[in-house]
Formats: structure tokens, sequence, C-alpha cells
């Protein structure tokens, strides 16, 4: 069973964020263009964790922000969310770009995040594949192609047409100007120089397959304290959905071994 709910935020938007499950909190942070429908695969998780899927702003049923915001005001929202569902302190799954606005708000929050599970994730954007996937969404998103970058992400994470369908009806409620303005600050920033700064443990999982993000991986490997990488065999950049089972296993393996964690 899910329970839907609205979070007010300070900034006088509305958070539309979908709960699963009790127990230790696990906040899920999707890419771009998705929202919460990004992580329907892992559902199987509230078996053993409380999942806390917010659309971000802009996205779904949540109010955009006003234009132009920033990765930090994005982390503010998650961490007013997470006071106003009863939470001090969480762990944080983030996929793609989600895996940035993770890495910053833990930046920013230390004390309110317990580990974080990073997908696929960047720090910075630093060669030309991922420049060029950036500038490509960025051109689309600005023409309003929301909803051909929708049938694009269905497309690249499931192979069912109903649950394309779904995913599509879903990612097409972003908002255009929001989605645009959030390709470009997630292609601009740059953490690295401060990922010593976390000494949470940090899980970093990729795809075998996803060859052009290894180095973004390694990266982070070096310059976080306490992370331990693993590629997932078969897949490429789309684990959530493409290699779920896989991925269950290792967050509730990773979230068992958290200091104070009972799974």
């Amino acid at each position: 069973m899910s329970e839907n709910t609205i979070v007010p935020t300070a900034n006088s938007s509305r958070l539309a964020v979908q709960l699963y499950g009790s127990g230790q909190p696990l906040v899920c942070i999707h890419a771009p263009g998705i929202g919460m429908i990004n992580f329907s695969r892992l559902h199987g998780l509230a078996e053993h964790f409380q999942l806390i899927l917010p659309d971000l702003p802009g996205h779904g049923a949540s109010q955009p922000l006003f234009v132009p915001f920033t990765m930090a005001d994005l982390s503010e929202t998650l961490e007013e969310m997470i006071h106003a569902l009863g939470h001090k302190r969480v762990v944080v799954m983030g996929y793609s770009q989600g895996a940035s606005l993770a890495l910053d708000w833990c930046l920013r929050h230390p004390d309110s995040i317990a580990g974080l599970v990073l997908i696929s994730g960047f720090s910075e954007v630093n060669e030309l594949y991922l420049h060029s996937r950036f500038y490509l969404a960025e051109a689309i998103a600005k023409l309003g192609g929301v909803s051909l970058l929708a049938r694009s992400t269905a497309s690249s994470h499931l192979d069912k047409q109903a649950d394309k369908e779904q995913w599509i009806k879903h990612a097409s409620r972003t908002d255009a100007k929001t989605l645009h303005h959030l390709y470009r600050i997630g292609h601009h920033y740059r953490c690295t120089e401060r990922l010593h700064e976390i000494k949470q443990p940090v899980l970093l999982v990729y795809g075998q397959q996803d060859k052009h993000m290894h180095p973004y991986g390694k990266l982070l490997e070096k310059h976080l304290p306490k992370a331990k990488l693993v590629a997932v065999p078969g897949v490429k950049h789309q684990i959530v959905t493409r290699a779920a089972s896989s991925l269950s296993r290792l967050c509730r393996e990773f979230i068992g071994s958290l200091p104070g964690s009972s799974v």
C-alpha cells in the first residue's frame, strides 16, 4: 500500500510525495524529466524500508520553483520535505543527475544523511559524451519537447508497452521551463573538490556496459572517503529498471551495514 501526500515548502511551492512501507526512511531522487515513476521497479524495497518518492519541483503533481533556481534550492526543498515527514536522518538514493543532487544535499546537510546510494552518478561533467547528452536534452527541453524526452526515457528503461505508457503519462507532466533549467544546472554543477567532506558510507552503482560513465564512478570512488564501487553485469545506465532485483539486493545489504541499522 502507498500513501500520497503534498508537502508545503518555504518557497510557497508544493511537493508531491509517495510513501511506501515503514522503517528506515529511504529517499529516492529521480533523474530530470521522469518523476517518481523512475523507481516503479523498486517498490519491493518497501518490505524493508520506508520508501519516500518525491516528484522534484516541476514534475508530476509538484509545483515548479521560480526559474532560475539552483541545486541548493532543490537541496533545501528536500531537507524541508524530510522534516515535514517527521524524519531527522535518512538514507538517500540518487539516480543519474539525481545523484548530483544527493551529493549536494549531503554536503549542505550532513547531519540529515545516514548514507548515500548513487546510481550511474557524477560529481561533474568533464568529457564529450556527457556534455553532448546534456546539450541535446537542453535543446529538446527548450523547444518544449517534454513528451519526446518522456518517450525516449520510457523506451530506454522499459520493454512492456503498458509500462511505457504509464511512464510517459507521468513524465509528460514535467514543466518544460523547469526541465530545461534543471538540465542546465546539472550540466554545470561540480562538487568534486568537496567530496572529501562526505564522511557517510556511499554505495556507487554502475552498469557494467555503461562504459562512458565508468570514469565518473572511479572519480567518485577516489575522492569519497567511504565509497564502495559496484558494477552490475549485463546492463547500461538504466539500472533502476533494467537491474532492479540486483539493485534492491545491493541496497538492502548496504543499508543493513550502516551504523545503527536494524535491517
